[in-house]
């Protein structure tokens, strides 16, 4: 991959908002260790100092990803 990952998932969910975890870690190319890892990162736990800008919502057995209002006014998608 050839961007940086963190930008590459906010484009991501910023041009199709609510993918499934796997979706979005095949996409990127990465493994799902790394994706969440990032997520961390770029969600809202506070024990963590999370950005804000991702969350994830479960759909019975299923994780999807979706931006916050905060992410979604940093890719202009607001």
């Amino acid at each position: 991959m050839s961007e940086d990952p963190v930008l590459a998932l906010l484009h991501l969910l910023a041009a199709e908002d609510g993918q499934s975890i796997h979706r979005v870690a095949k996409r990127l190319g990465l493994g799902l260790s790394e994706l969440q890892r990032l997520l961390v990162a770029l969600g809202s736990d506070p024990r963590f100092d999370g950005l804000d800008l991702v969350e994830q919502r479960r759909d019975g057995e299923r994780t999807l990803l979706w931006l916050t209002g905060k992410g979604r006014q940093l890719c202009g998608t607001a």
